[in-house]
């Protein structure tokens, strides 16, 4: 886990800021969706609930995408190795959409045969303030590593939810591939975009 918020540390770096105050570890668990959970966001999906956040979502990454200075609510990182994205929350949507919009990216990650290495939600009392975070990390199936070289999809996937007290933070999505010769070049990172976040 350190070597995660470390590398991925620099597309926000207020939290390093944020880890300087004091702050106390009340609850961490695994993210296990309950059968209600399930409901609900089947629910929400058939009413096409998500359709309205996609297209916000779609029309802030074209503008981000046309003016790097565009004044817009999505904030894109792009490295060698090191690919994503990050947006804040905005009304008329809710803590549970961003959840079911978590939910569905996850989704489509394990129909394309990630697996889920982990999923944990921590929560921090700091300075008087909640403070929760769930993280979900993902890689390719092993079944991926019968021969070299290996199929590494889009890569590594790393996907924080960000919670303040009851209201949603942010939503951070990073992409880490593998570049030596014991894997194939990762699937392009615009097709990540536009297949698994933002359709």
């Amino acid at each position: 886990m350190g070597f995660l918020n470390e590398m991925l540390g620099n597309l926000l770096p207020e939290k390093k800021d944020a880890e300087t105050g004091e702050s106390e570890v009340i609850l961490r668990e695994a993210i296990v969706p309950t059968k209600t959970f399930e409901s609900n966001y089947r629910a929400w999906i058939e009413k096409g609930m998500q359709n309205g956040l996609l297209d916000y979502l779609k029309e802030c990454m074209a503008e981000r995408k046309a003016d790097s200075a565009a004044g817009v609510n999505l904030y894109l990182h792009e490295s060698k190795n090191s690919n994503g994205f990050y947006f804040r929350a905005e009304s008329p949507w809710v803590t549970e959409d961003y959840r079911f919009l978590v939910h569905l990216i996850i989704q489509k990650l394990k129909a394309l045969r990630y697996v889920q290495n982990h999923a944990t939600r921590e929560a921090v009392e700091e300075n008087g303030e909640l403070k929760t975070i769930e993280e979900y990390f993902f890689k390719p199936t092993l079944k991926f590593r019968k021969e070299t070289p290996y199929e590494q999809l889009f890569g590594n996937v790393f996907v924080e939810h960000r919670i303040k007290g009851e209201k949603t933070e942010l939503i951070k999505i990073m992409v880490n591939t593998y570049t030596d010769q014991l894997y194939k070049k990762p699937y392009d990172f615009e097709d990540f975009l536009t297949e698994i976040c933002l359709s």
